[in-house]
Order: C-alpha cells, then structure tokens, then sequence
C-alpha cells in the first residue's frame, strides 16, 4: 500500500513528490551553471587584449608633461578587481580612481576629463592652474604659486623683481576672492599695491594701507575713492592710510611721520 506525503500545500505518491524534488535540483544545477559559464565566458572576454587599455592620450598639460600623466594613469590601471577582471579593460576602469589619483599627485591641475576613444586609447584632458599671486610665509624660505581662487599649488622659482604681487599672510578662502579684487581694484585708483601682510597693503612706492580683518570691501573701496577726491589729500605724497576705524580715515605723508 504506497503512503501519503503532505507538503503543505499539497497531498502527494511519496515517488512523485521525490521527482519533482529531483527535477528542481536539475533545473537550479542548469540555472548555476548557465550563470557561471556566462561569468567565465565575460572574465576571459575582459581580459583580451583588444579590449585593455593600452594608450594614454594626454590633453592640456603644459607645466606637468605628458609622460608623467601617463605613467600615474598606468599604474592605477595596473592589477584587477577580484583578481579576475582587468583595471585597464576599457569597459570598467576605475574612471573615479584615475581622476583622484591624478588630482592628488599633480595640485596643479583644477580639472581631469576622462574619455575613451575606440577600444584601447583613454584621452585624458586636463586643466592646469594658472599662477595669480605668491604666498610666502615668513618662517620659510620659499614661496608658492596661488591661483585666483587663493588655492596653493606649486613652489615658485625665486624671482627677480616684483613678477606677482605677494601675500605673506594666509588669508581664508571665503575671504580671499574679494581681497584680491580690492586690491586688483587699487590700481584703479592709482596705487600699485605689490605686497599683503597682517593685512597691510605695501605699495610699490613704499606707501602703506591697513585693512580691518572684517569689513565690507567693497563700502571700504567707495569711502577711499571718496577720501582720494578730497582737495587736502595729495595721493603721490600719502605714505600711510589707515581704514582699520570704522567711517574715518587716518593718513600720514613722507616727510611727516
């Protein structure tokens, strides 16, 4: 007499209930290996040549030269995810780890674009900051490039003469875009402002202007040009102008320090 087994759901001859078990696990078995043979086929086709990256193409470098790009660009291509699928495969390089590690080794860039062009070439284009301004701090001995957004990217060759104006002092970002228009807006006015410290302008003359730490640039630009056009005040002998107190300008001339 054949025996009843309940699944759950239904009554079924104990001999079709093992078939059917049967034909399941055939059927998962099929599935598996259908997706393993379909990754394998995928992890050999990645690693073809035709399909690695195999040239760099480098764009806009011009202090940084092409070699040194790609030899960064190379050696984070290098190796593989899971030891199975190539970095350099076109299809799934790194795009994010290439662009970090290109802004990490070479400050001087602003900007790295990635491309890949056919099967084997990656175009980078990069932009280079261009130097606006020096820091020099006075413990050092050497200065550094600033691009106008007051970021600090290079050391500087030592230069003879006043080639870029020189801030001394660190001025915080948020600050330093309306400083350096002030002082760029000096020019306007006449004067030719070639150093910055402790919020001190000095002035190719020898002159000096003192700036409050926190004020409103651009109402401090329109009393000065307002106090210049007064009369009594004879610019070219000015050898100090003080806007540290708020709605009153102090002033001294050579000669009477």
């Amino acid at each position: 007499m054949a025996r009843i087994v309940s699944t759950g759901k239904t009554i079924s001859l104990v001999e079709y209930h093992n078939k059917r078990v049967r034909e399941k696990r055939k059927k998962l078995i099929w599935i598996f290996s259908g997706i393993l043979v379909l990754l394998i086929a995928l992890v050999l086709v990645s690693r073809l040549s035709s399909f690695q990256i195999a040239k760099v193409k480098v764009e806009g470098a011009k202090v940084i030269t092409n070699d040194e790009v790609e030899r960064n660009v190379l050696v984070t291509l290098a190796g593989s995810y899971f030891w199975l699928v190539p970095k350099g495969n076109a299809a799934f390089y790194p795009r994010e780890e290439v662009r970090a590690s290109l802004m990490k080794e070479f400050p001087r860039f602003s900007s790295v674009g990635l491309n890949v062009e056919g099967e084997n070439t990656l175009r980078v284009l990069v932009t280079e900051r261009e130097p606006y301004a020096l820091y020099c701090p006075p413990a050092e001995e050497k200065c550094f490039f600033l691009d106008k957004e007051g970021f600090v990217f290079d050391e500087a060759p030592d230069f003879s003469g006043v080639v870029y104006f020189i801030y001394e002092t660190e001025v915080p970002a948020e600050e330093f875009k309306n400083l350096s228009a002030f002082i760029e807006n000096l020019s306007k006015l006449g004067f030719e402002p070639i150093r910055f410290e402790d919020y001190g302008l000095t002035m190719k003359n020898g002159s000096h202007m003192f700036l409050p730490e926190k004020s409103d640039l651009g109402k401090l630009f329109s009393s000065l040009e307002l106090f210049l056009r007064s009369p009594a005040v004879e610019k070219d002998k000015l050898s100090e102008i003080d806007l540290r107190t708020e709605n009153k300008i102090f002033w001294k001339t050579f000669g009477n320090n």
